[in-house]
């Protein structure tokens, strides 16, 4: 999936390495803003 946001989707996920998985699933591979933004979704629940 290209372009595929997905901090504006409304799933609800607890578990901050699972949201991650699903995520970066979402993410076409050579899209890095997608895998980037992942990755900050990813620290931003390690707080």
């Amino acid at each position: 999936m290209k372009n595929y946001d997905f901090q504006e989707k409304n799933i609800q996920i607890s578990d901050p390495i699972e949201s991650y998985f699903e995520c970066i699933t979402s993410c076409d591979i050579r899209d890095g803003r997608c895998i980037s933004s992942c990755v900050e979704i990813l620290k931003q629940n390690d707080n």
